[in-house]
């Protein structure tokens, strides 16, 4: 039987590695015009946009799959302002191996949202407390055509710190 790997313990998203997966995004005072602090959305060009409120519960703090979407770069930000952990890989790990050299963890704070690139392979968001509010940005048919799932050859645990 294979030792567990590792706990992987989690980074800030102004971390360089983050860069291949997506955006950090922060407040903004309005007004404010576009610019370097915004995400650069992505949509198919077929596709309509979906903006909702989504609902999580508190899941193991374990990565035993992770997801892609090739068509968006959804969005993610908490809608009750509490802290939140989510696994990413850049597109290319998918091809080489989503493992612990290649997944890396979040950390989120209250008031912080990320853009994840098309093709950002992703897990969660993870919290502590039983449940959270979530705003997410994808299309309107992300969960139907464009849910690409891969499983671990071994579940990563997560160091929600």
């Amino acid at each position: 039987m294979d030792p567990m790997p590792d706990v992987i313990k989690p980074i800030r998203p102004q971390d360089s590695r983050f860069a291949a997966c997506g955006t950090l995004l922060l407040p903004q005072d309005d007004p404010a015009r576009f610019g370097s602090d915004d995400a650069e959305l992505h949509f198919a060009s077929d596709g309509q946009p979906r903006f909702y409120l989504m609902r999580l519960r508190r899941r193991p703090p374990l990565v035993a799959a992770m997801t892609c979407h090739h068509r968006v770069s959804q969005c993610l930000g908490s809608a009750d302002a509490q802290p939140w952990w989510l696994a990413v890989a850049a597109q290319e790990a998918g091809d080489t191996g989503l493992n612990s050299g290649s997944v890396l963890l979040l950390k989120m704070h209250p008031g912080e949202g990320i853009k994840l690139h098309p093709g950002t392979w992703h897990a969660g968001p993870y919290v502590t407390k039983p449940s959270a509010l979530f705003f997410n940005l994808e299309l309107r048919t992300t969960n139907d055509d464009d849910h690409n799932c891969r499983s671990l050859v071994q579940p990563l645990p997560l160091a929600l710190i």
